[in-house]
């Protein structure tokens, strides 16, 4: 059996969560994964995948990035029989909303708990803690790990505890409450306090924090809490388990290395090129000499008390480091294959915009130093990031996918010998 098809957004608006996904599905062994930004899925680009992901970030950066047609796109590619799982800024857009250009993502009939026309009183004054929606204000009133439980909807015969970070994802309310299969229970010892006890319980306890709305073939998974982050295996497994159960996959675990790819070596022939030798040697090194350089800079940048708020969204320099770690820990692998598979290309936008992050961080680190404002360098930056990122794991997903059917095809052969 085919690995699904996983796309995950990782365009404009998007912040570093997605990379959360990309680790979780390769950790669960699925490696048919497709790295999409708004001109990708504006082109419709989504039609051919059992699943599309779309992570935090800016809710109205990705709505405006997207635009009318990313919309279409998406509630077609629904509609269809595709499954949609959005978490936080994922979860919050396709929405009932009448706020531009949020309007134009109306899919499901789910409203949100942590509105307000009045500012909560903060207990931790950040800005963090509130958005500006139309006359009202998206508030959040925890942070960190919050305990969940699933509902009767999910298993009727038990429900299963686990907690999930919370980073400005929503409590829900369904118009169907069989559409809710986890509601949020309450806090943890890690929760960290935004608002005041009452105000949190009176926002989220016994709401919905994991909703699935069916939309003719397909259905949307919406996602409150970050079920992805990487050190929540339990919340982890829940999503391994939608994707299992809706694409018709099977998975023993989170952790199982199963080598099936839906990746065929005829296919990766076909549609991408094979660089090996010299020219592949020369080509990760550029990367990582570069990600080296950039990984150096952004050491020194995150003692600084520096952040930038980007949209409605807070960025520091850590969230750098995410990105480029999410990288260098996967070069060593990508050294191990006598051969590269890209697109034609891919290795030059590859080497361009990892050269480019290393200049604009070390003009960011000099404005900084000088007390200057950064904020446009850091948009730049951040842009980059999605550039290389995507790239890289596109030649990433290609070249290991492409190994593993190697693997396969020797071991078919070795099994066949002795037949």
């Amino acid at each position: 059996m085919n690995d699904p098809k996983i796309g995950i957004y990782a365009g404009s608006g998007t912040s570093h969560s997605w990379l959360w996904f990309v680790d979780l599905f390769e950790k669960a062994g699925f490696h048919d994964l497709v790295f999409l930004d708004e001109f990708l899925v504006q082109n419709n680009e989504i039609k051919d995948l059992d699943v599309l992901v779309v992570s935090g970030g800016d809710t109205f950066a990705v709505a405006h990035s997207l635009g009318r047609q990313g919309g279409r796109n998406i509630k077609s590619f629904v509609e269809q029989g595709g499954v949609y799982i959005g978490s936080c800024a994922g979860a919050y857009l396709p929405m009932k909303s009448s706020q531009k250009p949020l309007d134009q993502f109306n899919f499901v009939d789910v409203k949100i708990t942590n509105l307000s026309k009045l500012f909560p009183g903060a207990e931790i004054q950040t800005c963090k803690s509130c958005a500006a929606y139309g006359y009202d204000f998206v508030f959040h009133p925890v942070r960190e790990a919050v305990s969940l439980k699933t509902t009767s909807f999910f298993d009727k015969d038990k429900s299963i505890e686990f907690s999930a970070p919370l980073y400005g994802g929503p409590g829900m309310k369904a118009k169907d409450p069989s559409w809710v299969l986890a509601v949020y229970e309450g806090f943890t010892p890690k929760t960290t306090f935004l608002t005041s006890l009452k105000i949190a319980q009176k926002t989220l306890v016994s709401n919905g924090a994991v909703i699935k709305v069916p939309l003719k073939q397909g259905c949307f998974y919406l996602l409150g809490p970050h079920l992805e982050h990487p050190k929540f295996k339990q919340a982890n497994q829940f999503i391994i388990d939608a994707v299992n159960r809706e694409t018709g996959t099977a998975r023993d675990d989170v952790d199982s290395k199963n080598k099936k790819t839906g990746f065929s070596p005829q296919d990766l022939k076909d549609r991408k090129e094979q660089v090996s030798g010299k020219k592949a040697k020369e080509l990760l090194l550029s990367i990582r000499r570069e990600l080296s350089n950039s990984r150096i800079v952004t050491g020194s940048l995150e003692f600084l008390p520096v952040q930038w708020l980007i949209g409605q969204k807070v960025y520091e320099p850590q969230k750098v480091r995410v990105y480029l770690e999410s990288m260098w820990k996967r070069l060593r692998a990508l050294e191990k294959n006598k051969v590269l598979i890209l697109e034609p290309g891919l290795s030059d936008r590859i080497t361009t915009a990892a050269g480019q992050i290393t200049i604009e961080l070390r003009r960011i680190k000099q404005q900084i130093d000088g007390n200057l404002d950064s904020l446009k360098t850091a948009v730049i930056i951040f842009d980059l990031l999605h550039i290389l990122s995507i790239s890289f794991f596109d030649l990433y997903f290609a070249t290991m996918s492409s190994g593993l059917n190697h693997s396969l095809k020797r071991l078919n052969h070795k099994r066949n010998k002795f037949r």
